[in-house]
């Protein structure tokens, strides 16, 4: 930046302007101008004082991307043609309705009131109109007596949900908590019975205006959903849950209603939901309504969801509520770890939904709104135990078991959280619950002491002695939160395929250490007397040591296909490396730096690293022992002496006695887990297929029955060696006297080159024609945490 325009943008850009004393002011678009014209890609001038927080706060004026609020031309024309008074007809009602439905499903999804509902001018003006209701006082009734009663509903319905959203059981990410200031749901003019009367008037109306004006049916069913979606709404609220509990079957009633409802409508009027509205009413949405706050806005643009988007939406929210009663219906511990579990796969669950079954699990100290947290954690612990820890009280139990729920609940609510959020808390919580198993292990030394006083000191610290029951719980809650991690990052495309071989083995690690766990735990409790009395324990149902047991082994089935299906993948996968379908990123680049590159990427060192900030949350756990680089390099060693031919097969065996373990437990899942044992059933299956589909082709055989030493992995080194040579070979300040001792260099080593080259040449030919072309996917509406392999 050595002109003088430069120069002088940049001392103005750093002065310090002082505006009191300063009133001569400078016009600087031109000098703007020419300085941006002089700086290359990636340069910028600033102040010493602009830091990297200003630049990702700031927003920049002027540009539609991100200052919302600036008006174009036809903004001010659309601005100006606002009026509260214009006379409205039935089909310009029903546009507007149409467009609220698009807003407040906006808003479900996650966007801004300032975005969606504020932007509708009849909702935010602060002069209603005194008839609202009335038939006899009002000259503009299709206002009065039809959009506004539906306004007035719909505000109703987003007060609820707010107050669901002021729980702050949903976090900041999510943009429905925006807009605070300028809160606005008609709650101060309008009690819940003034709006249903409302809704009678404007049902009322529309009756009379069948068969005379199109639109009328359509808004006809428009309040009959909107009351059966604001009564559904009310009775869902936790404190009317908790004061009435036959609320939740009279919100069950009104969804099923809604629901049958919507979807009459949905088919009937398909061709008016489907196509875009011609009869547009000027002036009545503002959608830069957020200039007026701009301290509130959002920085990122929301796109408002089509007709037919916002349709789909409320079907999904209004079937995704049946939840709540399944929810407080569930009897067991057991059975809420796999609703939840299920509830983390859903494919982008509503924020609404997520803070619903939030607070219905656990709010004032209560789970499913009447049963004490103490108890539910005392309930968990004895599902794994049996009854062998019935009557033990005492402060220290007390106040291990206030920890054990604070750590259990904030996990279930975890679990309730958007996708990327589980993974990172979950990450978190590991080093916690390795805590909470330290001092369980502590306590179950205590607890072995009081009961066996005069036995030697060193049983209560010997498994053979002392069966550690609270510590074995802690440790297979740990367990299961350590699969579930592992396996989010498939769900969130965290992992590269080429990373495939690493995670499948490490999530082998992770499942046969459970099924190790449970197995131990199964042998303690076949060794004492099982009780058939039932405590009552957290629920109506009792906890006896049979249902303990058979718990366990469910527990134990699990792990076992959970493993069996890891260790097939670990197999497919890594022959898939060796194959060269997965190559690291690196690998691509062709020029000499980013050979260079490439070369540092393949390094040992590198690769340690790289797996060490993979698995770091892991390795710092004190159980189970955490598998480590040079293990992981030990074992892909010793799979690199079978020929990639036998991975396959064996991968398909592994993948046959997984579906024999799912047939086998699936009469234990009759009652709970039985949609994850239905998912789990589809991944290996479909991997079942994909894999014999592979060794049909003799094409692949022919490549996979390649020996150790003689695949993509063992002739990446030379295919490297062989690209650096040739950008050396070429460089222009070559000698000729170096080139012909390159010369002889690459003569020596052409036959090495000549078989990795024509092994790479076999490999992207099968790639290209389709033989050999490897993917995966994930199924959201089956099981997203595992994927299925197609070739």
């Amino acid at each position: 930046m050595a002109d003088e325009a430069d120069a002088e943008l940049a001392q103005l850009a750093t002065h310090k302007l002082d505006m009191e004393e300063c009133d001569d002011w400078l016009d600087i678009t031109s000098l703007v101008k020419t300085g941006a014209q002089t700086l290359a890609s990636g340069e910028l001038i600033k102040p010493e004082s602009l830091t990297l927080l200003d630049a990702m706060t700031s927003i920049q004026v002027m540009d539609s991307r991100l200052d919302m609020g600036m008006l174009s031309d036809s903004d001010m024309a659309e601005i100006a043609q606002w009026d509260i008074d214009r006379t409205l007809s039935l089909t310009d009602t029903l546009w507007i309705v149409d467009r609220m439905l698009c807003c407040e499903m906006t808003w479900h999804n996650s966007a801004s009131l300032l975005q969606t509902i504020y932007t509708c001018n009849y909702y935010i003006t602060d002069d209603l109109p005194p008839a609202i209701g009335q038939a006899e006082a009002t000259s503009n009734k299709e206002r009065d007596l039809v959009l506004y009663p539906l306004l007035v509903a719909t505000g109703l319905c987003c007060r609820q949900v707010w107050h669901e959203y002021s729980r702050e059981n949903v976090y900041a990410e999510e943009d429905v908590l925006l807009g605070l200031a300028v809160l606005r749901f008609f709650e101060d003019q309008y009690s819940l019975a003034d709006t249903m009367r409302l809704l009678d008037v404007a049902q009322a109306y529309l009756e009379t205006r069948l068969g005379e004006e199109e639109g009328a049916a359509m808004l006809l069913a428009h309040v009959s959903m909107r009351r059966r979606w604001l009564a559904a709404l009310v009775c869902l609220s936790v404190e009317y849950l908790s004061e009435d509990p036959s609320a939740l079957d009279r919100s069950m009633t009104e969804l099923e209603a809604l629901a049958a409802e919507h979807q009459a409508y949905r088919s009937t009027y398909a061709e008016h939901i489907g196509q875009a509205a011609d009869n547009i009413v000027p002036g009545v949405f503002d959608a830069k309504c957020m200039r007026k706050f701009p301290s509130l806005a959002p920085i990122k643009p929301k796109e408002m969801l089509k007709l037919s988007e916002a349709h789909a939406t409320l079907a999904r929210l209004v079937s995704g509520l049946s939840l709540v009663r399944k929810l407080l219906r569930i009897e067991s511990v057991e059975s809420l770890v796999h609703f939840f579990q299920g509830v983390s796969r859903q494919a982008e669950p509503l924020p609404y939904l997520r803070s619903l079954l939030i607070s219905v699990f656990a709010s004032d100290g209560h789970v499913q709104l009447t049963q004490p947290l103490l108890e539910f954690v005392r309930r968990s612990i004895r599902e794994l135990c049996g009854t062998k820890l019935m009557g033990e009280e005492g402060d220290r139990i007390d106040l291990f078991y206030q920890e054990a729920a604070r750590m259990l609940v904030d996990w279930f609510r975890t679990l309730c959280q958007n996708a990327p959020r589980q993974r990172r808390i979950a990450l978190k919580y590991l080093a916690g619950w390795d805590s909470l198993q330290g001092e369980a292990e502590q306590l179950d030394i205590w607890l072995y002491t009081q009961r066996q006083p005069n036995a030697p000191s060193a049983e209560a610290s010997d498994p053979a002695f002392n069966p550690f029951w609270i510590s074995s719980w802690a440790y297979h809650m740990k367990l299961v939160l350590m699969g579930g991690a592992l396996m989010t990052g498939i769900r969130l495309d965290v992992y590269l395929a080429y990373e495939f071989p690493q995670i499948f083995c490490y999530v082998t690690q992770v499942f046969e250490s459970h099924a190790s766990h449970l197995t131990r735990m199964l042998e303690m409790s076949g060794s004492n007397e099982l009780h058939e009395e039932k405590h009552r324990l957290w629920t109506r149902q009792g906890v006896s040591d049979i249902e303990s047991r058979a718990q366990l082994e469910r527990w134990l089935s699990v792990a076992v296909v959970q493993k069996e299906l890891a260790t097939a993948l670990w197999l497919v996968s890594h022959a898939c490396e060796r194959l060269g379908v997965f190559r690291p990123p690196w690998a691509k680049g062709r020029s000499k730096l980013a050979l260079e590159v490439c070369r540092t990427q393949e390094s040992e060192v590198s690769q340690n690293s790289r797996y060490a900030l993979r698995f770091r949350a892991f390795s710092r756990l004190n159980s189970p022992t955490p598998l480590t680089f040079d293990g992981w390099m030990t074992t892909k060693r010793q799979l690199d002496e079978y020929p990639i031919s036998d991975l396959f097969v064996h991968a398909a065996r592994i993948l046959t006695d997984a579906k024999t373990g799912l047939d086998k437990c699936r009469r234990g899942f009759e009652h709970t887990g039985e949609e994850f044992i239905r998912a789990m059933y589809y991944v290996v299956l479909a991997n079942s297929v994909a894999l014999a589909k592979l060794l049909k082709s003799d094409a692949v055989k022919s490549r996979a029955m390649a020996v150790s030493g003689a695949d993509a992995v063992a002739f990446r080194e030379t295919l490297l060696n062989e690209a650096l040579a040739q950008t050396d070979s070429t460089s222009s300040d070559m000698t000729k006297a170096k080139a012909k001792r390159e010369k002889k260099k690459r003569a020596a080593r052409n036959e090495a080159a000549a078989r990795a080259h024509e092994w790479q040449a076999d490999v992207d030919q099968l790639v290209s024609s389709g033989t050999l072309n490897v993917s995966w996917t994930t199924a959201a509406d089956r099981h997203p945490d595992w994927p299925v392999f197609t070739f």
